[in-house]
């Protein structure tokens, strides 16, 4: 029972866990809206590799919110799960960072980089 109750929440760890849950709200709308439009036409006929691409982009979201709300109502795993759900963000980020660069679309290249440093900073105050 102790690995479930809950712990004080700083204002610090309130702030990290509405970034985790907004970005993966954000992302898991995003991509169901893209799904459902047929925004993604090769998802269909396509490879395994765009399927498990969405999927992977689907349980980051899912794993940032979940997170973020475990951060926010203080359980005491928390912020490992914040870490992880993070880092499984960062390496999202990364790939989003070199598809939109290697097209020459440098405001989304601009945009994930500071979603990755907004993470790390956001990682970092969530254990203050």
């Amino acid at each position: 029972m102790a690995a479930t109750s809950s712990v004080p929440v700083s204002r610090y760890a309130k702030q990290s866990a509405v970034f985790g849950f907004l970005v993966g709200l954000a992302m898991l709308v995003i991509w169901l809206y893209l799904i459902a439009t047929g925004g993604v036409p090769e998802l269909w006929d396509s490879m395994l590799q765009t399927k498990l691409h969405v999927l992977i982009q689907l349980l980051t979201g899912l794993f940032l919110v979940f997170a973020g709300w475990a951060l926010w109502t203080g359980k005491r795993w928390a912020f490992k799960a914040f870490l992880l759900a993070n880092g499984m963000l960062l390496i999202a980020v990364i790939n989003a960072i070199s598809w939109y660069g290697d097209r020459g679309q440098m405001g989304f290249v601009i945009f994930f980089v500071a979603i990755a440093v907004l993470a790390v900073f956001f990682v970092m105050r969530s254990e203050e």
